[in-house]
Parts: structure tokens; sequence; C-alpha cells
């Protein structure tokens, strides 16, 4: 490449550090800044890659055509920067009655979505709770990206590389002209904003319909088999050594975005229902899920200072989405090739 563009990433989270090892992929250290604010919601996620979806047991959006990017993706990060954060899982849906189960066989018989539909278990081995209740249906090719240890991670291995500010943008240092923009006096050729429901703050790109929704979930000191994920009330995956991750909630209300005494509530009377047993619980985590009202990600230029981009809007599914998504956007940058029309910002034109 002759010319290579100076890149600065607004926001880290799952979609800044994917976004940012896509551009390190086509030989490009963009320099990312960012910090760590009440209401991320990458710092509460569990990461959870999960193909079936919803009450009628469907197929997550693209899910063949995200899958066969964010494996080799993920795999090769994790070699990058020497951490084990990628798993496969065996994951587990409870199917309480015959209706759900009639559903389940129904996407089963679909022969070009069976890969994803497995068996019915009676019995989870290791789970004595779940002893005589009922069908589980299992999924396949369902995984885990441990956001905890790979946020932390790629931020230690940018500041190795001198590459990571931890600071809050200020816009009243960002100078706009019609091809770059300058911030503190550095010129760039993009600023990328990947700032998760802060967007709503961004005077440049404020108009666009980010929702945010809150999620929270429980850590609950308890011990289960790492390459398993149940959902049954609510979806559990083990967190760390010693905690399992219980949730998460979906509130699109709310009155604060800090963990909320009633969600802890309802979220310990889901977990007695599962196990008939009270938790202990470790941590309450909460953070706002930057959802749109189309459910379709985020992407593009800005229409007038095309210097200027955005990352985001990928909801409950960044972990899934933000591979495939980061590779519109770097080959918009790099190749001019367009990007889809479905997450393409132009979608939502600004009204002046």
């Amino acid at each position: 490449m002759s010319n290579i563009p100076k890149i600065l990433i607004v926001g880290q989270g799952i979609a800044g550090t994917v976004l940012h090892y896509s551009f390190f992929q086509r030989g490009i250290n963009a320099e990312l800044i960012s910090t760590l604010l009440p209401g991320n919601a990458s710092s509460a996620a569990a990461g959870i890659i999960n193909p079936i979806t919803g009450p009628k047991y469907q197929k997550s959006w693209k899910f063949d055509e995200l899958m066969e990017v964010f494996i080799p993706f993920y795999t090769d990060l994790e070699r990058t920067i020497s951490l084990d954060f990628f798993h496969k899982m065996r994951m587990y849906r409870y199917l309480p009655g015959l209706n759900q189960i009639n559903k389940w066989i129904k996407r089963w018989d679909d022969v070009v979505d069976s890969k994803f539909y497995g068996e019915f278990v009676k019995t989870l081995e290791g789970y004595p709770e779940y002893e005589g209740e009922g069908t589980w249906g299992e999924i396949y090719n369902a995984f885990r990206v441990d956001f905890n240890l790979l946020i932390n991670a790629y931020a230690a291995f940018l500041q190795k590389e001198g590459l990571f500010r931890n600071n809050i943008f200020d816009f009243n240092q960002l100078k706009l002209d019609e091809y770059q923009a300058t911030y503190f006096g550095v010129r760039y050729d993009h600023i990328i904003f990947c700032e998760g429901y802060r967007l709503m703050e961004n005077p440049y790109f404020n108009y666009l319909p980010l929702i945010p929704a809150k999620g929270e979930a429980l850590l609950i000191h308890r011990k289960i088999d790492n390459e398993v994920m149940t959902k049954r009330n609510e979806l559990m995956t083990q967190w760390d050594e010693s905690n399992i991750w219980y949730g998460a909630t979906l509130q699109n209300s709310f009155d604060s975005i800090g963990p909320d005494h009633n969600s802890a509530n309802l979220l310990i009377g889901k977990y007695n229902n599962d196990f008939n047993l009270t938790p202990i619980i470790s941590g309450h985590l909460s953070g706002l899920r930057p959802t749109v009202s189309d459910r379709k990600p985020l992407i593009g230029l800005h229409s007038e200072y095309k210097s200027l981009c955005v990352f985001n809007g990928m909801g409950t599914k960044g972990a899934s989405l933000a591979p495939l998504m980061a590779t519109f956007l770097v080959q918009k940058i790099l190749e001019n090739i367009d990007i889809p029309a479905e997450v393409d910002i132009q979608r939502f034109r600004k009204e002046n």
C-alpha cells in the first residue's frame, strides 16, 4: 500500500477492539483513545455467540456468513496476543413443553440449518438440579468470547506498541475540513467512533436512531463445566474460576445506568426457580447495549465530513457481528468498496 492512512479509533469495547485489529491485520497501526465509563456494555457482557435465538428458535441473522469470518478472526487474534479467550461451547436450551419441542423438530428438519440444531437431551451431566426437569435441545456452533480477558489484554498490547491513550475524546479539540480531521494538532485521514450508547452525545452522529437497551447480570459464586452454557429462565456460563455469569435482563426504560436492586431481585428469583437454590452473589453487572431501530448495525462515513466514521449498533450480538462488520468498514476506507446498504448509515439520511 503506497499511502497508509492515519487512523484514530475512539472507544475500545468489543467494537473498537475488533475494528483496530482488523486494520492491524492489513498492516495499519491505528491509534486508539478510550477510557472506561459507566454503562459500558462490553464490560458487563459474557461474550456469548448463540446461533439460535428467540421463542421461535430461529437462526440468527447472517450467522453462516458471520461464522466464516469470526472463527478465523478470533483465532488469529489469540495467536497475536498469546491469550486463550475464544471458546467453542456446548449449549443447551430448555424446551418446556410439547409445543416448543415441535418447533425445535421443525427447525431440526430444515436441511440448510440442521447443523445448528442438535438432539434432545433429558439429563445434563453435572447439573443434578435439572434431573427430571424435562427436555433440552443442544445447540451446535455456539461460542464464547471472554471480553473480560480480551479487552484488558488488547489495551495492554496497544500500550506496548504506543498506540493507546486512556482519555475521553474532546470534541472541542476536533477541527475538520473536507478531507481530513485534526485532533490536538495531529491530522488524521479518518477518525472512527466506536462509542457504544454514547454515540447519542456525538454532535456529528447523534441523529442516528441509536436506542440504549440496559442489560444486567449477576456473578454468582459457583463452578460449572466451563465448556457448557445453558438457557432456561436465563443464560448461564462460567465467568472466571470462581463465578458464573447469569443473565441478562433487557430494559428499554430505566432510571439509571448502574446496577438496579429490582433487577437483582428479578434475577435472584429466576435463579431460585431454575435451581431451587439461593445464589451467593459476588457481583452485579450492568451496561447499555447500543441497539438500533431496525436492529442492524450502524457503519459508515459522515455524509459531509468523510474523515469521520462510525462503527456501532451491534446490540446484543457484538461478538458475532463485529468481525464481519469491521471488514466492511476497512474495505470501504482502504479500497472504496461500498458498505452493504442494510448496515450503511446512509439508510438514515440526516435532516438539516
